[in-house]
C-alpha cells in the first residue's frame, strides 16, 4: 500500500505539478496531456515506469472528460479509430517489451519533436473518412503501447478537419479514453507489473484533477494558444536536452 501521509504527497509535489500543467493544457485546448507529462515525468521516474503511470492517470482524466463532453462526440469516428487501435496496440506492446529504457526515452523525445515540427511547420491534411481513421487509429494504438502517446497522430489527423473545436475536443478525449483502457488491458495481458505505477499514480492524481478543473475554468478566458506556445517551447528544449544526455550515455 502507498504511504498516504501528507509528507508522502509533499515529496511528490514536483511530479504532481507536471501533471497539473499537462492536464490544464488538455482541458483548455483538447490535447497535450501525455505529450507534456511524459518527458517531464521522466526526470523523476524510469522511462518504462512513466509510460505506465501516464497510462493510468490519462485513463482517469480522459474517461472523466469524455463523459462531460459526450454530446459533442462523433462516435462513428471514434469507432473507426478504435478498430485501428485494436490492431496497432499488440504491435506496440512487443516493441515496449523489447526496447531498453534508455532507447525508449530517446524514442519518446524524438517522436514528440517530430510531431511538434509537423504540426507547426506543415499543413498535414487527410480527409475524415473510415479508411484514414482506421490507419490513424492503428498508428495511434501502436504508439500508445510503445511510448504511451496516442495523441500525435490524432492531432495531425484533426489539424485541418472540418470539425468544430467542441467536436475535436470531445472526439479526441473519447478516443483517448478508449485507447487508454485498451492499452492498460494490453499491458495487463502482456504480464506487465503495475504495482509501482499504481503506487506513484496515487501521488500525482491530485495534480491531474486540479489541472483538469483549472483548465475548464480557464477555457475561453485566458489566451490558451499563448500558454500552449510557452509549454511547447519548454517541451522542445527538454526533448533536445533529453536526446543529448541519452545519446551521451549510450
Amino acid at each position: 500500500m502507498p504511504d498516504l501521509t501528507l509528507a508522502a504527497f509533499a515529496a511528490h509535489l514536483a511530479p504532481a505539478a507536471c501533471l497539473f500543467a499537462a492536464a490544464f493544457l488538455q482541458s483548455a485546448t483538447g490535447f497535450g496531456l501525455v505529450m507534456i507529462a511524459s518527458p517531464l515525468l521522466m526526470y523523476f521516474y524510469d522511462p518504462k515506469l512513466v509510460i505506465l503511470i501516464v497510462a493510468l492517470v490519462a485513463c482517469c482524466g480522459n474517461v472523466t472528460q469524455s463523459f462531460f463532453l459526450r454530446r459533442y462526440t462523433l462516435f462513428s469516428l471514434v469507432g473507426w479509430l478504435t478498430l485501428g487501435a485494436l490492431i496497432g496496440q499488440p504491435i506496440g506492446l512487443r516493441v515496449y517489451q523489447a526496447i531498453p529504457g534508455a532507447w525508449l526515452k530517446l524514442a519518446v523525445s524524438v517522436i514528440i519533436l517530430l510531431s511538434l515540427t509537423l504540426m507547426q511547420a506543415f499543413h498535414v491534411h487527410a480527409a475524415i473518412r473510415p479508411r484514414n481513421s482506421f490507419v490513424t487509429g492503428m498508428i495511434a494504438g501502436t504508439m500508445a503501447t510503445t511510448t504511451g502517446m496516442s495523441g500525435p497522430p490524432l492531432i495531425l489527423y484533426f489539424s485541418h478537419a472540418r470539425l468544430t473545436p467542441e467536436e475535436i475536443r470531445a472526439t479526441a478525449c473519447t478516443f483517448f479514453a478508449v485507447s487508454n483502457l485498451l492499452a492498460l488491458t494490453s499491458f495487463y495481458l502482456g504480464g506487465v507489473d503495475f504495482t509501482a505505477a499504481v503506487h506513484e499514480a496515487v501521488y500525482v492524481l491530485p495534480g491531474l484533477a486540479l489541472g483538469v478543473a483549472a483548465g475548464y475554468v480557464a477555457a475561453g478566458r485566458v489566451p490558451a494558444k499563448e500558454f500552449r506556445r510557452i509549454l511547447f517551447g519548454v517541451l522542445i528544449a527538454m526533448c533536445l536536452h533529453t536526446i543529448w544526455t541519452t545519446v551521451q550515455s549510450l
